[in-house]
Formats: C-alpha cells, structure tokens, sequence
C-alpha cells in the first residue's frame, strides 16, 4: 500500500505498535480533525519564533538527531524528525532521521532503505546520508548494495574513521580480503577509537598482514 504523503513523494505505509507521533509520518493515521488542528496550531506556534519553515524543520531535525544519537532515544528522535515533516516535508534530513529511527527501534531494514533512498533527492541531504544508508545495509546483511554507498561516504567525509572501517568490512563480506585489508590499514580520523575493536577483529577475520 503506497501512500503520497507530500506532493512527489510516495511511500510504503507501515505502522508500528507505538504512539501515533513516535512512528514515521504519525503511523499513517486517519486525519481528523482535531489531528489537523493539532498539526496547524503547532506550525502557528513555530511560525511565531521563526517564520522561515525550512529553518525551524532543520532545528527540529538537529533536535531529532540530538535525541537518537547522543540520548539513545528514538521514541523523542521520531518526534522531532515528524515535527519537521510537519515544517517542511521536502527537507533530506526528515526522511534520513526516519530511516535510522526504523533501523533503529524498529529493525525494519526495508523500509530504512526505502527512506533512505527518499532522502537523496529532498532539499538539503546531510554529508553523512550516503555513509549512513551504507552502514545500516551492512547491519541488514547486504554488503554488496552497502559498499559503493560506503565508497560515497568516505569520498564525502574524508575525515570521519566509521565509514572507512564499514568500507572495509563491506569488502570483506563481498570477498576482497586483501582490499580489506588495504583499507582497514588506512583508517584514521574522528571517532577511530570507537572502530578500533572492529578493526582488529576485521584484520583476524581476514588474515591481514
């Protein structure tokens, strides 16, 4: 079942047993009328405080990812990234923090990739979205759709060490150990302390020297 949930844009609907505003797109729910002045009274509110809509969705959306990376929460995450979509449905980065938030809580990794893809062709794609859509199909067991993502990544954040490694894992998992090992061997930058573990494990796994 396809769902237009803003002009140009098509999705699968899927619902989860959560509270309608901790699902994407509100689960999908029937609009009422009490919804739909729910929806407008918070965009006049927003509005007062910055009148610009896209502005105050990629507030919304920093909040979001604020939520489910540093917080560990999704359920708020999935909040914020909603009360964007409400701002401004064309913003990348409503449908990139939906996607990592049904990676996330919900483990449904197709409709994660669903989303994800979503995001490449709406205004303003984050640098990390191809990294990020990479290192979820890893978590999914499809290393080969992950790896010319991985391979995007690494070209648009040169300096960020987590989609190096998921590189190097992803080519491993498709059979070039030795690239692998290539690449596992050139891994720097930030967050490398948080890769090291998976790294040396990778280097065991595929015998480098």
């Amino acid at each position: 079942d396809q769902v237009e949930v803003t002009p140009g844009v098509t999705v699968t609907r899927k619902t989860y047993p959560v509270p309608l505003n901790e699902a994407p797109f509100f689960n999908f729910a029937r609009r009422t009328a009490e919804l739909n002045k729910s929806d407008e009274d918070f965009i006049l509110e927003i509005s007062r405080h910055e009148p610009d809509r896209a502005k105050a969705a990629q507030y919304a959306i920093a909040r979001g990812w604020q939520a489910l990376k540093s917080e560990r929460d999704p359920a708020t995450a999935a909040k914020r990234f909603n009360q964007a979509f409400l701002l401004d449905p064309q913003q990348s980065g409503v449908y990139h923090g939906l996607a990592a938030v049904v990676e996330s809580r919900f483990r449904d990794f197709d409709f994660s990739d669903e989303l994800f893809r979503i995001a490449t062709r709406m205004n303003s794609p984050a640098p990390t979205l191809s990294a990020d859509h990479g290192r979820m199909l890893l978590i999914a067991g499809r290393p080969a759709e992950a790896k010319p993502l991985l391979e995007r990544g690494v070209r648009d954040n040169p300096d960020w060490a987590v989609p190096q490694s998921n590189l190097a894992l992803a080519l491993l998992q498709t059979g070039d150990a030795a690239e692998a090992c290539r690449v596992a061997a050139m891994v720097k930058g930030r967050d490398l302390d948080s890769v090291r573990s998976d790294l040396a494990l990778l280097r065991r796994r595929a015998n480098c020297p």
